[in-house]
Order: structure tokens, then sequence, then C-alpha cells
């Protein structure tokens, strides 16, 4: 995503001020104490542009005489006529596709004044401005380092001099998360300046976002400190303390202050998803409309890789690289305003394999049988069934006759291709136990279980044929 900064927008056209609430004078300045024997003529003349411009210093401090300045007296030196020096930031993260003039950045990169960042999709970058103040441009977002300028004040301490820092970021589309930082010596309040919005604040959290196509409006969010934002074209304002936020429409007098949304509760959701459909559920958006998430790699969220909204209760990762993430969700109210951060990791990876084919369980057992006294030979037939095998695969049977269960006792064992056995031609009738197994063309040997056989007292008598002579028994090979 590019963007290009149109040169026909008047970047004062609509301003929303958010300054302390101590309020900044008309035109900012700096103090200056009377050191003694100091004439102004020579004191301003190291100090100004234009060292003439010291006469305007005396009308405008109400000095008759400006010859006639006493020690410990206080001067106010407009700060447009100070003497200054630009001063360089440096891109302290770079994430994902982020440019300056065209190139691709690099973190400890240095930009001076007039340098222009952009940070594509899922891209983020942190820029730390000469005072220690940190600027975050969150995805899709346009900004240039419009001033960075360092004042050098003459005073009486040992050095003989104080500096002072001004600074201003200018966002051309997108939106930037700044802490500022609580330098004591500011010339001007630290700004970021939109198309319709200057914001700016001493010593605290905020965030400022701009979209030309949603009415040129601005939005601000304080985290931290006490601010005012005033609307000037429509003559009207409010105090914004932390936890509050305002949008600035230059169509709309009111400035409606807002209390943020509270962070959402993360604790029940999931800490892993999985693809091909790595959906991570969220708690109902409740008085939201909408969620924002971010992702990152670090937990401070300085390298963002995916700015996400959704206006469901559920936010798809498939965009996002497998990996574990450190995720930041805030809800967006009615107005559009972004509440508290919540933030926990969650890991994003491929479903497990699918587990291999098992070949179907093979079982066998006896359906049917037959005892039968021929020639003086006891044959014993039986029909088996088949699960998970073709009756086609076996090659042979075998039989092992005791007279204990354990079949420690026996009696004889038999084998044949056919389901069809000879037992012992000594056999006498009584109660046996017979194991059956098969055996399958590639060896494997199959067990038909275990059997009681009881043969009748007059077998060979008066009985020569028998059915259902074998009874399966329970606990098989006990």
């Amino acid at each position: 995503m590019h963007f290009q900064l149109k040169p026909s927008v008047n970047w004062s056209l609509f301003a929303i001020f958010l300054i302390p609430v101590v309020g900044l004078a008309s035109e900012p300045t700096l103090p200056y104490t009377v050191q003694k024997g100091d004439k102004l003529i020579r004191v301003t003349k190291d100090m100004l542009v234009q060292p003439a411009d010291w006469k305007a210093i005396a009308r405008l401090n109400g000095m008759p005489d400006p010859n006639v300045i006493k020690p410990g007296q206080t001067v106010q030196v407009p700060v447009r006529m100070l003497k200054s020096q630009p001063l360089e930031a440096k891109v302290v993260a770079a994430a994902g596709d982020v440019q300056v003039a065209g190139s691709r950045a690099q973190a400890g990169q240095s930009l001076g004044e007039a340098s222009r960042i952009t940070t594509g999709p899922n891209s983020s970058a942190v820029v730390e401005l000469a005072d220690g103040s940190r600027v975050q441009l969150l995805p899709g977002s346009i900004a240039e380092l419009a001033r960075q300028r360092e004042y050098r004040m003459r005073d009486g301490s040992a050095g003989g001099s104080s500096t002072w820092f001004s600074g201003t970021v200018r966002l051309v589309q997108g939106s930037v998360e700044t802490l500022a930082s609580k330098l004591s010596r500011r010339a001007t309040p630290l700004q970021v300046e939109t198309p319709t919005a200057l914001v700016g604040v001493r010593g605290t959290r905020f965030r400022v976002a701009y979209d030309e196509s949603v009415g040129r409006s601005s939005r601000s969010e304080v985290l931290e400190g006490l601010v005012r934002a005033d609307n000037p074209v429509q003559a009207s304002g409010a105090d914004l303390p932390a936890g509050t936020g305002a949008v600035v429409d230059p169509t709309r007098k009111e400035v409606r202050v807002v209390a943020l949304l509270s962070a959402p509760d993360l604790t029940a959701a999931a800490s892993q998803v999985r693809r091909p459909t790595p959906v991570w559920g969220l708690p109902a958006l409740g008085d939201a409309q909408a969620y924002r998430v971010q992702v990152a790699q670090d937990e401070k969220f300085e390298r963002i890789m995916g700015d996400l909204r959704t206006t469901t209760p559920a936010v798809d990762l498939s965009g996002i690289p497998n990996g574990t993430w450190h995720v930041r969700v805030r809800r967006i109210d009615p107005n559009g305003l972004e509440g508290f951060d919540a933030s926990r990791t969650v890991a994003i990876a491929d479903a497990p394999p699918a587990p291999a084919p098992q070949p179907p369980a093979v079982s066998a057992r006896v359906v049917s049988s037959s005892m039968s006294l021929r020639n003086g030979q006891t044959s014993l037939r039986f029909e088996p069934a088949y699960s998970g095998i073709a009756a086609t695969a076996i090659r042979g049977y075998a039989m092992v006759l005791a007279h204990d269960r354990a079949l420690n006792q026996v009696v004889g064992k038999a084998e044949a291709t056919a389901p069809n056995l000879q037992l012992p031609t000594e056999i006498k009738p009584g109660m046996y136990f017979a194991r059956l197994t098969a055996r399958t063309d590639s060896g494997q040997e199959l067990d038909l279980g275990l059997y009681q056989l009881d043969i009748h007292m007059n077998w060979g008598i008066s009985i020569s044929d028998s059915m259902f002579v074998l009874q399966p028994l329970a606990a098989s090979g006990s």
C-alpha cells in the first residue's frame, strides 16, 4: 500500500490543539533571566536570528526603556526569533515493508528534518526523536519529521546556556502511537500534526489517527496525562483527561469527550490456533462495534507484523506466518475511538498430520462345527469366519488338543490345509480343550479361539456323528 502526499493539503486549515491544562501562550516563548551587567541588545545578539529583533522583544515584554533591565528579571523571548539547529531522529525498529525516501529503512538509520517514512501492509516502524520520545507508525501509515530543533538560551549556570527542544511529526495517513518523554525543557510541546489536527503534549502517552476518507476527522486517545482539545474552526474545545478520547470533526462544533473502552478479557482465549483455518476466538463485543488486533514479534509491540480489524468476536490470522506471536487487542466504540489494550501470546501452527491409515483389525472365529467317525478315524470339521482378511488368504489350520484348559496335558496335535482335522486314533470319550489357529499366505498366525470339546460316552458305539461339538470359552488362553 502506497500513499501520496497531496501538495494542496492545507495543514493549518483545521486544528485540534491538545495541550497541557495549564495552557500555552498565544506565541511560544522561552524565559531568559537577566544576569548582573546584562544589556538587552547585547544578550539578544547572541540568541536571535535577527539581532535587530531585540526592539520587538522589548515591546512584547512591556519594557519602556530596553536599556534598563535588572538582575533576576525574566524576559520572554519568542521561539520564532531564536537561533536553532536541526537535530536527527533514528529508526529503532523496522518490521516488514518500511521505506524512507523510497529506500528500505534499517534499524539505526538517522533521519533528518523533512524525512518521510512509510509503512506498508503488515509493517511497522518506531522512530526515536532527539528528545527520547518514541513515535510508532502502524501498518499503512505515512509520516514526516516536519521539525526537530534545538534552541540554546543564555543563563547563569556553570555552562552558561540551557538547551530546549522542539519537535513536530506530520501524519499524512494512518495512525501513530506516541510516548512523549518527560523532557523538562521544551521550546514547544511535542506535536503530531495531521491535515485537520495538531496534537501537542508534554510527557504523556497518546494515539493520533487520520483518515482522509472518513470525513477528514482526526481522533486522539489519551492513555496518560491531561490535555485540552480545541477545534479553532468551530471555536470550541474540551479537556481530555487520561482514559478519554475525542473525535474532532472540522464540520461539527462539539468536541465530545468519551471514556475509552476497557481492555477486553482474554483469559479464556486460546493460546494456539492451527491451519488451515487459524481463527482466534475473542470475547463478545459487548458495547464495542469492532476489535483492533495487532500481531507483533516482540512484547513491546515495536515490530508489528499484522494490524487487523474485525466486527465479530473472532479474527482470522491466516495472513500471519507460523510461530509464537505477541498479540494485543483493543475494543473500538461506535465513535471509532480505540480503548485500552489487552495482550497475550498466541502460537500459529500447521494442523497435525493425519494419522497413517491403519490396516483393519484381523480376527477369526468358528461359527459351526461337527465330528464324525469313519473307518476308525475321528474327523473334526469346522466353519471359520474372518474379519479384516479374506478367506482366500488362509493357507492352513492347526489344533492343539489337551485334557486341561491351560493346554499343558496335550493329547495330540493336528494340521491340515482345510478346516478338517484328524483327532488322535486313541481318543476316548470325555471332555477336552482345543486351541484352533489359522495360517495366512504371509505366514501370519490367526487365533480362532479356545474351545471345549465333549466326546459322548457312546462315541463309536451308538454315536458316530455329532453337531456343534466345539463350545467357545470366553476367557480364551487363561
